[in-house]
This record gives structure tokens, sequence and C-alpha cells, in this order.
């Protein structure tokens, strides 16, 4: 069934199916921009394309598995500037961080309070983030000691 909500839901919940939307928006424009402005073959990007189709769907659909996939892009995508201080020594305006942060807390709660719970039909359990946490932590590391590793 698709994410929606009725005219007599709750504020929260009209609040975390909308944001829900957009986010799924937002990856599907991120997604097309991607895939417009490289110069590389199509061929390269039929895996992500199949990938973020079915975590676009998921999302939309009530996917808890999609739901998983897409916390763990937002841990990755949040944990780029703070590993770019720790790992490069680059520092970012104060107003930006202050902004990426505020973006991230508020994907992250629209995605793991009990109105969206209750949509993916998941019980609350809060340790669910520690390994998408740690996993994202582990792609980061991965991908700066191959990047180090090919150049």
């Amino acid at each position: 069934m698709l994410t929606k909500f009725h005219s007599r839901s709750s504020f929260k919940k009209k609040f975390t199916v909308i944001i829900i939307w957009l986010f799924a928006c937002v990856m599907i424009f991120t997604m097309g921009k991607f895939l417009i402005e490289s110069k590389s073959n199509l061929l390269w990007f039929v895996f992500p394309l199949i990938f973020s189709v079915f975590v676009i769907s998921g999302i939309l659909l009530r996917c808890k598995i999609a739901r998983w996939f897409t916390l763990l892009i937002i841990y990755t995508v949040a944990l780029i500037p703070f590993l770019a201080y720790f790992l490069n020594g680059m520092i970012l305006p104060i107003e930006s961080i202050i902004f990426y942060i505020s973006i991230f807390i508020l994907l992250l709660y629209v995605f793991s309070n009990e109105k969206a719970m209750d949509l993916y039909y998941i019980e609350s359990y809060p340790l669910e983030h520690l390994p998408l946490l740690i996993l994202a932590l582990f792609l980061h590391l991965a991908y700066r000691a191959t990047s180090s590793f090919i150049q």
C-alpha cells in the first residue's frame, strides 16, 4: 500500500508522510541529475539505477528493507562533513554545519518516530540505528582506503 494519510490523521502522521514523499522526490531528482551529468557509459549505472528505484519505490510502498537502506544512506551522507574534518582537516562554516545537522536530524526523526513505525509495521527498536551508523562509517573508511589504494 502506498504511503499516505487520511484527513483525520494526526499532524505528526501527516508531517511524516509529507517529508517521506519530499525525500523520495529529492532522491528521484538527484538520481536523474546524476545520470544526466555523468559522462560515463550508461551500462555502469544499471545496478545503481535499479537500486535507487528499489529504494525510492520501497519507502513509498512501506518496505522495511528500503527504509533500512534509506537510513543507511542518510547516515552515510550525514557523516561526510565530520569525516572530512577528522580525516582531511577540512572545516565547513558553522552555518553550513548547523543546516546540515538539522536536515539530517529531521530526516532521522521522520523515519524513526512512532508514526513511521506504524507506517512501516515495525516495532520500535532504538538500537537499530547503531548497526546502520557503524556500517555507514565502515563504508566511508572502506571507500577512503580503496580510493587511496587506487591512486
